[in-house]
C-alpha cells in the first residue's frame, strides 16, 4: 500500500503487482488462480500445464493468447450452467403450461396442442437453434432464451400424460365437485402429483442443454465473445491439436463430467419416485 502511496496514478496504473510480488518488493495476498479469465500475457504463448515452480504458475497451461485456462474454465463454468440451468428452467415454464393444459382440458384443446407439439418436434432442434441464433445478437439471453423455447416439447408430452392421470383421482374430483376453479385443480392438486417425473427429465434436460451450449460456442454463435465458455475453448484447441492437448482435454473433461453427473442425478431420482 505504501509503495502505491509513493507513486503517481499514471505509474500506480502500470504496476505488475505480481512481478513485484515475485521479487520480493511488495506483498500481497492472491487468489489460487490470480488471473482474470480476460488477461493476455503474449510471453505465455501455449505455456503448458504446471503444478510447481513459482508461485504464479498456470495449474492448467494458458491459451494462444497467453490467457489462464483454468481462469477460462473456471469463468466457463458461471456462463455454461447459467445458460443451462435458466433455458431448462423456461422449457419447464412452457412444457408444464402448455401440457397441463392439453391434459386437462383434454378433447379440442388437447388434439390441437398435440398437432402443435408435433409440428415443433419435427424440426431439427440444433439446427432451428443455429438459424435463429445466426439471426440474432449473440448474448447470454438470447443464448438461453432460443435453447428453452426448442426443448419444452418433451417436458410437455411428459406433463400432460401425467395430468391426464391424475385427473380423475378421487381427490381431484373431489375438489371439482366443492367448486374449485380449473386453474386451481390444475395448479395446486394436479401439478404437485407431477413433481417426481418432472424433476427426473429436469435433470436430463440440463445435461442436454449442457451440450447443446457447448456446441453452439463450439460453432462460434453460443455465448459471445470475450466471455469464456467450455465449448469456446474447445474451439481455440482445435488449431493446435499436437502441441496444445490441455486445452482440448480440461475443457472436454469438465463437460463429460458434468453430463454424466447431471445424467446420474436424473437415475437416482428415478429410482428413488419409482419406489
Amino acid at each position: 500500500l505504501l509503495y502505491s502511496l509513493i507513486l503517481s496514478d499514471a505509474q500506480v496504473e502500470k504496476i505488475e503487482y505480481r512481478k513485484l510480488v515475485s521479487k520480493g518488493e511488495i506483498g500481497a495476498v492472491f487468489t489460487l488462480i490470480p488471473y482474470s479469465p480476460y488477461e493476455t500475457e503474449l510471453e505465455n504463448y501455449l505455456k503448458a500445464p504446471s503444478l510447481f515452480g513459482s508461485r504464479f504458475k498456470h495449474y492448467l497451461g494458458t491459451d494462444e493468447n497467453g490467457r489462464d485456462v483454468a481462469a477460462r474454465l473456471i469463468r466457463g463454468t458461471r456462463n455454461s450452467l447459467l445458460v443451462s440451468l435458466v433455458a431448462v428452467g423456461l422449457a419447464l415454464m412452457i412444457g408444464i403450461a402448455i401440457g397441463a393444459t392439453a391434459g386437462y382440458f383434454g378433447g379440442y384443446v388437447d388434439s390441437t396442442i398435440s398437432r402443435l407439439i408435433e409440428i415443433v418436434i419435427c424440426f431439427p432442434k440444433l439446427i432451428l437453434i443455429i438459424a435463429v441464433m445466426a439471426l440474432k445478437k449473440p448474448s447470454l439471453l438470447n443464448l438461453m432464451i432460443v435453447i428453452g423455447l426448442t426443448s419444452w416439447t418433451g417436458i410437455a408430452r411428459l406433463v400432460r400424460g401425467e395430468v391426464m392421470r391424475v385427473r380423475n383421482y378421487d381427490y381431484v374430483q373431489s375438489a371439482r365437485a366443492m367448486g374449485a376453479s380449473n386453474w386451481r385443480i390444475i395448479f395446486i392438486h394436479i401439478l404437485p402429483a407431477t413433481a417426481g417425473p418432472l424433476s427426473v427429465t429436469a435433470a436430463f434436460d440440463v445435461a442436454e442443454a449442457v451440450l447443446t451450449e457447448s456446441a453452439l460456442s463450439f460453432l462460434g454463435i453460443g455465448v459471445p465473445i470475450p466471455e469464456p465458455s467450455w465449448g469456446d475453448v474447445l474451439k481455440t484447441a482445435q488449431d493446435f491439436p499436437d502441441i496444445a492437448w490441455w486445452m482440448t482435454l480440461f475443457p472436454g473433461l469438465l463437460i463429460f463430467l458434468t453430463v454424466i453427473t447431471f445424467n446420474q442425478i436424473g437415475d437416482r431420482l428415478r429410482q428413488r419416485f419409482a419406489r
